[in-house]
């Protein structure tokens, strides 16, 4: 028998609310969301071989809100358009669309797969997904505007094939099921400003410039992680398992192995970073801050997109076993083990970094993982072993009683973009620079004529590098996780679960600058003493080792755990009506949230009084309050004909935030957001603040009116 299906679902502006995370007002006539395709399942021999296939389109228009002088945007029209032509008349540079700006996102999905009866023993199924996608890529909301030139956009092509053999021995009291899997995935971005610099290696790619303005930032220029981004991923995976019974017991052992090779194709900053503390400065060219990296080789953009630096393998092997124990007809106890091994290449290493001096003050407000001169390169290789228990209990016999959980041990992985930068940044074949605090100063050259890199050197970071190193005796994650729940069934088909989760952390994630001087002050208000103030350094500044713009580092922390309870409630009624509703309260806490991409990122936008140390504060996951639901109504009409209607509700409280300085920080650290100390009262807020003055000298507003303004700001919001 032939089947098939043709189906499509799609939505406009017409029939899609307003815009509810902006003005509230209706959504522009250019959205649009369709998706289409259709499915067929025939045998090609009787009872024998299979064939299904399911190929789908998906094309989504989307248009951006917070263009300038839109509602709640960061920047008025007249702002905008005086940057434009400040940029076009002194550099040539269109920095793009200020206002009204559509992204788009496109894909093609094929789906095929073979089921092959070999025998009444075996069945064989291979299954295909290919997957051809692009997307442009341009964000805005209240606290950052980007012009047009910012946009890119990023192609994901992946290939996946998968065979899976499942076979029956001994009358069905052994089985196996052999998976063999094999993955080619390629990610880059094109970036759409018209600068980009090509193989023309006098030219330079106009770099991403980052503007202070009003508590947020502007954005122009083309996107620093996207002038070179080319990511080639391939992955050969391997399962099995064998399953086996014997009396009340339920045996599993098994092996699940991932390698992965990996083209880690990413320049980051290639083209520049440029930041100014506030538009005036811009506009009066006063740079103060410039970052970037480039090859000691050829530094062409053509030949970093085409030949990827740091090119390294990963293999991720595990055996586990596991025996489900029928103890009794109500009782059943699930005992297991796991065993999981990691193992990478070894990244080159600077000679350098062991050439580090040790730091005289190393252990005033933090302690590294590793010492840079210690450092080896040589991680993982060790065995992590996580032995687990389930249950499950019906008390009553008719699962009307149900008390089940379980307690054990979970390893986890990381994002291989860390890996990747350990390979790219080890301070052989990149060069890197990071020239800081130059607002004041008497700079040499215009950066954004000169370009980044020039101006660095010009300006006393010449042929300085970067290292982004992994302690030696990283880890990766582990978790000590427990679970215990009652599900209850009454009579008269209503069903409640109260089901509690606690998960202590074994081995998470901490990321450190480990080239900063442990030399500190603290402010007169800080009497406890919470927030360093990191020393300049003298003639020396405050790098550990001169030949480096920054070293980061990975390493372990035990800290951190989390815990949710959730209550829920069912039942579906014999008129066709059901519905399912679930309340979870739950609080999690941790160092680092680990959601960059770089080490430099993830510490540098860690929201902490002391990075180098964080401390337990509440994670970006942090759940709290969250409730989800469905209603649902089955309409039958006859025998073969139904309709069904259901509704469905997902609410949550909103993400945890902190106070503070957007792109600054008074630690004088590279830390990108620092956390604000709050005055107590008008009073200890009038010593801190002094006089501002216009470029004349005038006073436009005194140290006290600040202080005023300030208190009143802090007791007309209730957080503060």
């Amino acid at each position: 028998t032939v089947t098939g299906s043709v189906y499509g679902f799609g939505r406009n502006s017409t029939i899609t609310g307003p815009n509810n995370a902006g003005d509230g007002a209706k959504i522009p006539s250019d959205y649009s969301d369709f998706q289409t395709g259709f499915r067929v399942g025939l045998p090609l021999i009787k009872n024998k071989l299979f064939f299904f296939t399911n190929e789908e389109i998906t094309r989504r228009n989307e248009p951006i809100f917070y263009g300038a002088g839109d509602p709640g945007s960061l920047v008025d029209v007249a702002t905008a358009n005086k940057i434009s032509n400040y940029l076009v008349t002194n550099y040539g540079f269109n920095p793009g669309e200020i206002g009204n700006y559509n992204i788009y996102s496109r894909s093609n999905k094929f789906f095929n797969r073979l089921d092959w009866n070999i025998s009444d023993k075996h069945q064989l199924s291979i299954r295909n997904n290919y997957v051809t996608s692009e997307a442009s890529n341009l964000e805005r909301d209240v606290a950052n505007f980007r012009f047009g030139s910012m946009d890119f956009k990023q192609v994901n092509n992946q290939n996946s094939t998968v065979a899976e053999l499942k076979s029956r021995f001994k009358n069905g009291n052994v089985t196996n099921n052999l998976i063999l899997g094999y993955s080619d995935i390629q990610d880059y971005r094109e970036p759409s400003s018209p600068s980009i610099a090509g193989n023309n290696a006098n030219s330079n790619s106009f770099p991403q410039t980052e503007i202070s303005y009003n508590g947020g930032t502007i954005f122009l220029g083309n996107d620093r992680e996207a002038t070179v981004f080319n990511m080639k991923q391939k992955t050969f995976e391997i399962t099995d398992n064998v399953t086996f019974f014997k009396g009340k017991h339920t045996f599993l052992v098994g092996t699940h192995n991932e390698i992965y090779s990996i083209n880690y194709g990413f320049v980051n900053s290639w083209n520049g970073r440029i930041a100014y503390r506030n538009l005036d400065e811009f506009l009066a060219g006063k740079v103060n801050r410039v970052r970037g990296s480039y090859s000691f080789g050829d530094n062409t953009r053509d030949n970093l997109f085409n030949n990827p630096y740091a090119k390294f393998n990963v293999g991720l092997y595990s055996l586990y076993a596991q025996d489900e124990i029928q103890i009794s007809d109500k009782f059943k106890l699930s005992p297991g083990i796991r065993f999981d091994v990691t193992s990478t290449d070894s990244p080159a290493l600077s000679s350098k970094t062991a050439s580090t001096p040790v730091d005289t003050n190393a252990g005033t407000t933090y302690t590294v993982g590793t010492q840079l001169n210690k450092i080896d390169n040589k991680f993982f290789g060790q065995v992590l072993v996580s032995p687990r228990l389930g249950f499950n209990y019906d008390v009553n016999g008719d699962k009307s009683l149900v008390i089940r959980g379980g307690t054990g041990i979970f390893t986890g992985k990381i994002p291989f973009a860390w890996l990747g930068y350990a390979f790219y940044n080890d301070g052989v074949g990149y060069g890197s620079f990071d020239i800081n605090n130059r607002a004041a100063a008497t700079n040499k050259g215009d950066v954004l004529k000169d370009g980044a890199k020039n101006f660095a050197f010009n300006n006393g970071q010449a042929n300085l590098t970067q290292v982004d190193v992994i302690s030696n005796d990283f880890k990766m994650p582990q978790v000590f996780r427990n679970s215990l729940a009652v599900d209850y069934a009454t009579k008269n088909g209503y069903k409640f679960t109260v089901e509690g989760l606690y998960t202590k952390t074994i081995n998470d994630l901490k990321f450190q600058q480990v080239n900063l001087k442990d030399s500190v002050k603290y402010f007169s208000y800080d009497t406890q003493k919470q927030m360093p103030i990191y020393l300049s350094g003298g003639a020396t500044g405050q790098r550990l080792n001169t030949g480096f713009s920054n070293a980061y580092q990975l390493t372990n922390t035990s800290q951190g755990y989390r815990y949710s309870v959730t209550l829920q409630a069912s039942k579906t009624y014999i008129f066709g009506l059901n519905f399912n509703m679930a309340y979870t309260y739950g609080e999690s806490y941790d160092l680092t949230n680990g959601i960059r991409n770089s080490m430099e990122s993830n510490w540098q936008l860690n929201q902490s009084l002391t990075p180098n140390d964080p401390k337990l504060s509440y994670s970006n996951f942090d759940t709290r309050h969250r409730i989800i639901g469905s209603i649902g109504q089955i309409i039958k009409w006859n025998k073969n004909q139904n309709t069904t209607i259901t509704g469905v509700i997902s609410a949550q409280s909103g993400a945890p935030f902190t106070w503070g300085f957007v792109n600054s920080t008074i630690a004088n650290t590279p830390q990108a957001a620092g956390l604000a100390y709050v005055f107590k009262d008008e009073a200890e807020a009038t010593k801190y603040f002094v006089d501002k003055k216009n470029a004349s000298g005038t006073v436009t507003e005194t140290a006290a009116q600040q202080a005023t303004n300030f208190i009143n700001f802090v007791n007309g919001d209730e957080y503060l």
